[in-house]
């Protein structure tokens, strides 16, 4: 078989017993993955569930304790963080930095001139230049095109999520990584971000964690719910909203995390 047939046919991530153990604290334990090229995956889970800490070992934030990590059909287990970016996973977090005082081109113009050859001779830059054309692209697929002179001080806080999602989608990602892209959004900005997330390329692998359960289960094919660190149930999102243990422990009234 052709090495390209078979990375066709490999799951876009698979997870094999990954657990992450900080002392005697399992954080995340013995879970098991397996998402399809072009899948849209929620994990979701109540507070202490350890989806982050899933998503910081699966993008080398963390090392793993145990288990294996391959994207494509490489493991990538040991890889540091730079060489898993430079394979196509890329992610969000819950918390991100931004330079105030650029503007959203530049913003997305640096993010992918890093990806292309690195911070050297970044500047000056012409009109025709690549790069800028790709940053204005970022920005049309990030919803952002009418905001791509302002500064990234004047964006509201929906904005800046967007922006966020642009940046990780710099270099064409195989698996993108969502950690909270709802977090802090208004409901007035919340339909655009679902807008978004459905209006991802389909050949991308999005993986979410997501609080609004209406975001997570409407722009999901599949989930996957986790408790104290361990898998509980994976699903459609009609078969999770359905499921018993699902809703006693994290429908059923629990905050997330």
């Amino acid at each position: 078989m052709s090495l390209i047939t078979e990375n066709a046919v490999c799951p876009a991530l698979e997870v094999q017993g990954i657990g992450k153990r900080f002392g005697g604290f399992w954080a995340v334990k013995d879970i098991d993955l397996v998402i399809k090229q072009g899948e849209r995956r929620a994990i979701l889970g109540p507070n202490g569930a350890g989806k982050t800490s899933l998503f910081n070992v699966l993008t080398g934030d963390l090392s793993a304790s145990s288990g294996q990590v391959r994207m494509h059909g490489e493991d990538i287990s040991r890889y540091p963080m730079d060489k898993r970016i430079r394979r196509g996973l890329r992610r969000t977090y819950q918390h991100a930095h931004l330079f105030d005082g650029l503007s959203v081109r530049d913003t997305l113009f640096l993010a992918v001139a890093a990806l292309r050859g690195g911070w050297r001779q970044v500047w000056p830059v012409s009109q025709r230049d690549a790069r800028v054309q790709q940053a204005e692209a970022l920005a049309e697929l990030a919803g952002l095109s009418d905001a791509i002179h302002r500064g990234v001080a004047e964006l509201s806080h929906g904005q800046r999520r967007q922006l966020e999602i642009g940046i990780a989608l710099a270099g064409e990602p195989r698996v993108l990584l969502l950690d909270e892209p709802a977090a802090g959004l208004s409901p007035a900005e919340r339909p655009k971000l679902r807008e978004l997330l459905t209006s991802l390329p389909n050949h991308i692998t999005v993986v979410l964690i997501e609080h609004d359960m209406n975001i997570a289960l409407q722009t999901s094919d599949f989930v996957t719910v986790l408790y104290n660190g361990e898998w509980l149930a994976d699903g459609t999102p009609d078969e999770i909203v359905l499921d018993d243990n699902v809703r006693r422990v994290y429908l059923g009234g629990r905050d997330g995390d």
